[in-house]
């Protein structure tokens, strides 16, 4: 019936009603009011006229369901008023891209989505396989109402495009074939069933949807839809049952789960339970003619499982049966499916967890820290270390991390006023209990443990590496304590006892860090590596090579004027080293040089300037093939034109030195 006789009869039907409540209230006019009988008549002539103006403009999906959005997915067995209005828009003959039709009778929709419904989707799905249609085409038809039939539906609806009607094979105004709904077609059969392996083929127990293989599926000869897969899970390991293995086994296709079984009861399985059997029935999964289909296949995994079941399982297919084009069934069990399978591993919840202590490309170079005579400092980053889950499968939360701090001279207590461990941007300022001590929960010495007492405020995504800063404030500083330096560490005894949790307690723990020497002073001078060289010159006689090295630095004097001899001997400590830093004997010439003005033999850097010193030393080896290398190990100075007092050591060596070169002769 066409859309103008649907419209047609349905004018007729309310012409009648009109003449018949005419007629049967004729003879009892003087009963009824003529205001009630007027208003009667008139409500069916309102409701001829809005069947007169659709008969003349034709109807659109706007008119019926359209628009509407889906938000969930539907499968069999859903129920709602989305499952109705999904079988409406199926149902839509308004416009040709969407009708598909069998999805019950139009008119007669339910809101229960049962095969038919699954039908009329998967035909839904057959037809937008095509990309040529906005928005982009699905991949396979499933039955399966999941993410991307929604976001075809969706796009449809929402804008519900009235065109015109074009017969299969009609041109369309630019000249291209408007595409039809496609049917199978051919006389299938099963060209290839292989079983391809998960991408990560050990599975830890608790996990959900877990792909655990893929079935790759082609058909020759025709196009075919697969109804029912017979999914094998068999284990040589003694003891193991499937059924305390698993709860649920599901199928996917595109992303979008078609099927999922019960698989936690013997009974769940077809015949000898034993076999690991479970039958997937009522699909509709197509397959069309040499086009490979994935059918992933995922379980979901008990917890606490016993040993047997912490073991290596097998995949594979028992059975397939699929329909062709004439509706011919065909079941496939023989080695064709069977004969391929793939392995996969369960092992306990958090086996792959772990948390591994890394030198952070953040920790601070060595430095000159400026603290006060007569009041605390300000808050100073002096280690930053990091904390990588690596190949973690959970989340790790943390509850303990352990720094070691050590302190050149005096105490920690003596130095440290305050400090707190930033993990992530998360500021933990308590301690646990360490050492059994109470004062402080930590043992007071030249050398401290302090056991930050995270307590879950911290939890590391799964795979993640985050930066976490030691941050110390100091105590005015006694005059002895000048030039102390202050260095932090995560050793391999305090990353032994991080407390963290991902599946269960992490017991996979490793790594270690260092930071950099920081100096304490309240004057005196802030001292940074500027350039390093070395260069060799060959003589023309035997055993007249010379090492020419060169060592340029950046001094800042804070809180008073500096004053550096001019004398090397003086104000510098050098040395020469081999790669082992063990001395290597031989003739030096040093030469001192800077930017700050020299007066009366003296470099003078005034308070809060900043100038360069360079270190410039020719080396003549005392023997043959000698590989060596310069090293500035302090500069000595003093806040007037005298014999320097203070002496700032340069840390860490390995930025106050030159590359290493070999003199031959």
């Amino acid at each position: 019936m066409t859309k103008a006789q649907d419209f047609a009869s349905k004018l007729a039907v309310a012409f009648v009603a009109v003449a018949m409540v005419v007629s049967a209230f004729a003879p009892s006019a003087k009963a009824q009011s003529s205001e009630d009988l007027q208003k009667m008549i008139n409500d069916l002539l309102a409701q001829v006229a809005s069947l007169q103006s659709q008969v003349g403009q034709g109807s659109s999906m706007a008119a019926g369901v359209c628009p509407y959005t889906w938000t969930r997915d539907l499968s069999s067995g859903s129920e709602g008023a989305d499952v109705k209005a999904l079988q409406e828009f199926l149902n839509s003959d308004a416009d040709t891209r969407v009708s598909v039709s069998g999805a019950g009778s139009a008119g007669m929709e339910t809101m229960y989505f049962g095969p038919a419904t699954a039908a009329a989707v998967s035909k839904f799905q057959v037809k937008y396989r095509s990309e040529t249609l906005s928005p982009a085409g699905l991949v396979n038809p499933t039955g399966y109402f999941g993410p991307s039939s929604r976001a075809k539906a969706n796009a449809l609806c929402v804008s519900a495009p009235v065109v015109d009607e074009t017969e299969e094979g009609e041109e369309t105004e630019e000249g291209e074939e408007e595409e039809t709904s496609k049917d199978l077609s051919g006389e299938a059969s099963l060209d290839t069933f292989e079983v391809e392996s998960a991408s990560d083929d050990t599975i830890e127990e608790g996990s959900e949807d877990a792909e655990i293989g893929a079935f790759q599926v082609t058909f020759s000869d025709g196009d075919a839809s697969i109804s029912r897969i017979d999914v094998a899970l068999t284990n040589a390991t003694v003891g193991a049952d499937a059924w305390n293995a698993f709860e649920t086994i599901s199928l996917w296709v595109d992303g979008d789960k078609v099927a999922e079984e019960d698989a936690d009861r013997k009974s769940d399985y077809l015949g000898d339970e034993d076999n690991g059997i479970i039958r997937f029935s009522g699909l509709d999964i197509i397959g069309m003619d040499d086009e490979e289909v994935e059918i992933v296949v995922a379980a979901t995994i008990q917890g606490n499982l016993d040993a047997e079941e912490l073991s290596t399982w097998t995949l594979g297919a028992d059975s397939v049966r699929f329909f062709d084009a004439d509706g011919v069934a065909t079941t496939e069990d023989g080695s064709l499916v069977t004969s391929d399978t793939e392995t996969f591993t369960l092992e306990v919840a958090g086996a792959d967890d772990e948390v591994v202590v890394k030198t952070s490309s953040n920790d601070p170079d060595a430095s000159t820290l400026q603290v006060e005579d007569n009041k605390k400092s300000d808050w100073y980053n002096v280690f930053t270390f990091d904390l990588d889950t690596d190949d973690s499968v959970n989340d790790i939360t943390l509850n303990k991390v352990e720094v070691t701090v050590v302190v050149s001279s005096s105490t920690f207590n003596g130095l440290v006023d305050d400090y707190e461990l930033v993990i992530d941007g998360v500021t933990i300022d308590t301690l646990a209990d360490n050492n059994g001590a109470t004062a402080g929960k930590y043992t007071d010495g030249a050398t401290v443990v302090l056991t930050f007492d995270v307590d879950g405020d911290v939890t590391i995504d799964a795979g993640d590496r985050v930066a976490a800063e030691l941050m110390l404030r100091f105590k005015s500083l006694a005059t002895g304590d000048e030039g102390t330096t202050v260095t932090g560490s995560v050793t391999a005894g305090n990353r032994n006892n991080i407390d963290a949790e991902g599946a269960d307690d992490v017991t996979d723990l490793s790594g270690a860090a260092t930071g950099d020497a920081h100096t304490l002073r309240t004057t005196g001078i802030a001292v940074s590596k500027e350039s390093t060289s070395a260069t060799v010159t060959t003589g023309d006689n035997a055993g007249d090579d010379y090492a020419t090295f060169e060592i340029e630095v950046e001094v800042t004097a804070f809180e008073q004027d500096v004053f550096i001899s001019t004398n090397v001997a003086t104000s510098i400590v050098y040395s020469i080293v081999d790669g082992a830093g063990a001395p290597v004997t031989g003739t030096t010439t040093p030469v001192l040089s800077s930017s700050a003005d020299e007066n009366s033999g003296y470099f003078e850097i005034n308070e809060g300037e900043t100038e360069t010193i360079t270190l410039q030393v020719t080396f003549d080896s005392a023997s043959t093939g000698a590989a060596a290398r310069l090293r500035l190990d302090s500069i000595k100075f003093s806040d007037a034109a005298q014999t320097p007092d203070q002496t700032q050591t340069t840390l860490p060596e390995t930025d106050y030195r030159t590359s290493i070169v070999t003199l031959v002769n």
